[in-house]
């Protein structure tokens, strides 16, 4: 998710991107479009938290991305699931895709052909034709039979996958905890205002495979991910590399910005029923991974997304502290499954064409 020091004019041709503010890796980036910042207070007893807090509304309101330290997840966590993520994804097709493929019934498991765009173009009202993202993807659910949705179906190799997944996405439900507490202050919020919630959310794992392109190339006009908004409250990102960008979702504006790639941190963005419940006082940013140059060496790139979504029967109303000063709304109240299942289907209504054939058409 791009480094400032890429040399862009020979990636993009004309295309002009400001860069202006991005500091990949540095760590006192607060004044950056996408900032930098230390969350250490939130998770270590004693601290201060309420200047991280004010950076983190700051962020979410300005641009609604940000990259986060002081995490406190283990590394020992994080590279053990790095490393099994390349081993799976280092299968034969026919192996990742063997009685876990994406149904409309089974929203997670093995895919390869989503156009992420077309969920943003199905909000919009819009019916675009667009190529599939060049890349392939491996998900999974909640372990919660609450949630409503599906049991976990997992591959059969590699082995140690599930154990592994399972114990990244724990850590990910809990970082996510500590989040949304900051984000109920920052919203003069009652810091446990979230948790009833998401206390049976649908959070999913995401582990996404951009194939190396110098043997391959993709198509005119094709990208490793579409501009897009991501549905939920928000996502917890692990990036192996540059290659993100973001733009304010704004008709008209073309003004795509590198995401700092910091090693050690997390990439944390809203999604479109944080934007709603807030009234669009913080901000659902469109963003894309562009292709690498083409220059004959290896550029695969891989990276997880935790989505952190809320309880399927969640009712979206906006928050108290967001309304206008009549107590009205710029949106109508929705329910989270509804509006969460509406732009995932769009966007693998393709996938799930191939799988369920004619009769699969009819129901999409």
């Amino acid at each position: 998710m791009a480094s400032s020091s890429w040399d862009m004019s020979n990636m993009f041709g004309s295309m002009k991107i400001d860069l202006t503010g991005i500091i990949a890796g540095s760590t006192n980036n607060d004044n950056a479009y996408v900032p930098i910042i230390d969350i250490s207070s939130l998770t270590v007893n004693g601290m201060d938290k309420k200047k991280t807090i004010e950076k983190i509304s700051k962020a979410c309101e300005e641009v609604g991305f940000m990259v986060i330290t002081g995490h406190g997840i283990s590394q020992e966590v994080i590279d053990s699931m790095w490393s099994i993520t390349g081993e799976f994804f280092d299968l034969a097709e026919d192996q990742k895709a063997k009685s876990m493929t994406m149904t409309s019934d089974y929203p997670y498991g093995y895919e390869k052909g989503e156009v992420l765009s077309a969920g943003k173009d199905k909000e919009k009202g819009e019916t675009v034709e667009r190529l599939p993202d060049f890349k392939e993807t491996f998900t999974i659910g909640p372990n919660n039979q609450d949630s409503g949705m599906p049991a976990r179906v997992w591959p059969e190799e590699p082995k140690e996958l599930a154990s592994i997944y399972k114990r990244y996405y724990e850590a990910m439900e809990g970082l996510s905890g500590v989040l949304l507490k900051a984000m109920a202050v920052a919203l003069d919020m009652p810091e446990n205002w979230f948790e009833d919630k998401i206390d049976h959310h649908m959070c999913a794992l995401r582990a996404l495979n951009y194939p190396d392109q110098s043997s391959s190339p993709p198509l005119p006009g094709q990208t490793r991910a579409g501009a897009h908004t991501d549905y939920g409250s928000l996502t917890i990102l692990k990036s192996g590399g540059p290659g993100l960008q973001v733009r304010k979702d704004i008709d008209g504006r073309d003004d795509w910005v590198d995401v700092p790639h910091v090693g050690d941190g997390f990439v944390i963005n809203l999604g479109d029923l944080m934007r709603r419940w807030t009234n669009d006082k913080w901000s659902s940013t469109l963003h894309r991974v562009v292709n690498p140059p083409q220059d004959g060496k290896n550029h695969r790139r891989q990276s997880v997304a935790f989505f952190h979504n809320l309880n399927g029967d969640a009712v979206v109303s906006t928050i108290e502290s967001c309304r206008d000063e009549e107590g009205g709304s710029g949106y109508e109240d929705i329910v989270a499954k509804d509006f969460l299942m509406m732009k995932h289907l769009a966007s693998v209504k393709n996938v799930v064409k191939e799988e369920e054939g004619e009769e699969g058409k009819e129901e999409l």
